[in-house]
């Protein structure tokens, strides 16, 4: 790079404590200067993390409403996870409990004791890398390309948040500030199981006085947010040292609101029902019409029949079977989730619609950024609205019957409709409409992000449901290339079959990013593969 070098900076040997927690502060234990300014508030701050340090249920039964639609696990069986497991921890100020999610052991995948089997290693060598920057400026992130030649840049962080990307080990990074990419301001090389790097100013390795004259500098909210990263960094080596896994989330993130499907072996069967039956024909385009109602007004009733049921199958209930696919990560296959009229009906709207190259997650809209998309996304696509139409409408609502989410909360509400909710936002995007001609694919990736660290509620991709179009005549498979199993080194490749849905969860029981649902879609070798996205968010959509 140019300018000035900063030290490369790899894995660190352990996240102490450097500085003091906000009970030790007053104690009067190694008490700095910011400290005694404001002891009584840092007190109210320590008793507040405490409260928000004591997880909920694991999920909320409340954003699950359906009485028509029934399920094979009980209420008892989503809320007691076998893989969640309490974990003792101490952040200073006392022991606490945590709700960790801990990943079986692989034999257990094959239903064999503990031991029997051994996980092989994953051919592919991608890991999640996190940055956050504890600094009170704006900073740039950058890929290094590691031959003196400028990097790309790939987010803009403001101060202290975050910004990540799906890596590989030795994948190199640097920081500058926003505003003069001549200042290298730290590097960094991707050394797993390390996932989350630390841009950390203030504090000055062997040098208390200088890191107390940073701390004075701060104003009480700065520091205030700067230790609940220091928090979060003590919080997250216990929690990787119980778990194996490096915590991606702010600590405190509380666990998911929604259901999780339990995956406790290879080849589980969940069934659940849904009055969301197929469509078999098209109805005329006068009937089909937008989506016009607003609100409460488009609940249907328990008992009432389905919107435009004359052209749907004639059986009462549609029943859905996942299938598991993946134990680590969260994936299930359910087959014939879409009629072929629905099918059909989907492909006809890409008439008139203009599909685009496909941008990626976080992408800032830049020449270098829109180079990377090119080099990582080659599919175009376009966005389909539930209000589009019924037969859109009903397929949002089928879903929500297999997510075990009302379906209310994959629409805008009314303010009756959850108001304990702070948003009447919908939980779900826009469907996304994807298209791939020979050649085009999609790097292996998360569908996660890093939330905005005003945001204490830390919103992101908690589901995706993948909904195929077609058969490609060769190749397209969705792969998952970090799958836990004691078979084979190669990625879970699904076959795309025309109806077929795929389901997998980018978080974890317990709240925690899952950087195992590293996920990709391969080249179609012969043909074109069309499908659908739909993406729902935990606690909200932002």
């Amino acid at each position: 790079g140019r300018g000035s070098r900063a030290p490369i900076t790899t894995i660190l040997p352990y996240y102490p404590l450097l500085y003091p927690s906000p009970m030790a502060t007053m104690a009067g234990t190694n008490t700095p200067r910011r400290g005694q300014a404001h002891q009584g508030l840092l007190l109210v701050y320590a008793l507040l993390l405490t409260l928000l340090s004591l997880q909920p249920s694991i999920v909320d039964s409340r954003l699950y409403s359906q009485a028509d639609s029934q399920c094979s696990l009980s209420e008892e069986e989503f809320l007691n996870d076998p893989a969640v497991q309490t974990m003792n921890f101490d952040l200073g100020y006392g022991p606490q409990e945590f709700h960790a999610y801990v990943q079986p052991d692989v034999s257990e995948f094959y239903r064999e004791p503990p031991g029997t089997r051994e996980p092989k290693r994953p051919m592919h060598n991608g890991w999640a890398a996190k940055f956050v920057n504890m600094s009170t400026q704006r900073i740039r992130l950058y890929w290094d390309p590691k031959d003196g030649s400028r990097g790309s840049p790939m987010s803009v962080m403001a101060p202290w948040n975050s910004a990540g990307t799906a890596s590989f080990p030795g994948h190199a990074f640097y920081l500058t500030p926003e505003g003069d990419e001549s200042v290298i301001l730290a590097r960094y090389v991707v050394k797993p199981p390390q996932a989350v790097y630390y841009y950390d100013p203030i504090s000055v390795e062997g040098d208390e006085e200088a890191t107390q004259a940073n701390l004075d500098a701060l104003t009480f909210d700065q520091f205030q947010a700067y230790q609940e990263h220091v928090t979060s960094r003590v919080f997250g080596k216990q929690y990787f040292d119980f778990t194996n896994r490096e915590y991606l989330a702010l600590y405190p993130r509380n666990s998911p609101s929604h259901k999780i499907w339990r995956a406790d072996h290879f080849g589980q069967e969940h069934w659940v029902t849904t009055k969301e039956t197929h469509f078999v024909e098209m109805p005329p385009d006068d009937k089909l019409g937008g989506v016009k109602e607003k609100g409460s007004a488009r609940v249907l009733k328990e008992g009432e029949p389905r919107l435009l049921q004359e052209y749907r199958s004639p059986e009462p209930m549609l029943n859905m079977t996942l299938k598991v696919l993946s134990c680590a990560p969260r994936a299930f296959e359910i087959k014939n989730f879409l009629s072929q009229a629905e099918v059909d009906h989907i492909l006809y709207l890409t008439t008139g619609m203009k599909l685009h190259r496909s941008t990626t997650a976080g992408d800032a809209v830049t020449e270098e950024s829109r180079d990377s998309t090119r080099a990582t996304r080659t599919s175009q696509n376009t966005w389909v609205y539930r209000e589009r139409d019924t037969m859109i409408d009903t397929i949002y609502r089928r879903a929500a019957d297999l997510l075990r989410i009302d379906e209310a909360l994959l629409r805008p509400r009314s303010k009756e409709e959850y108001p304990h909710l702070k948003s009447t936002n919908s939980l779900a995007e826009a469907l996304q409409l994807v298209h791939y001609d020979p050649g085009q694919e999609y790097t292996a990736h998360h569908d996660f992000g890093y939330a905005d660290f005003r945001r204490k509620d830390q919103p992101a991709r908690f589901a995706t449901l993948l909904l195929y179009l077609n058969e490609p005549e060769e190749g397209g498979e969705t792969q998952f290339p970090r799958w836990v199993n004691a078979e084979t080194r190669e990625g879970l490749n699904v076959e795309p079959e025309l109806g077929k849905a795929v389901l997998f969860y980018s978080q974890l029981p317990d709240g925690n990013m899952d950087d195992w649902s590293h996920h990709a879609a391969l080249p179609v070798r012969k043909g074109e593969k069309w499908l659908m996205n739909l993406w729902v968010w935990d606690p909200e959509y932002s």
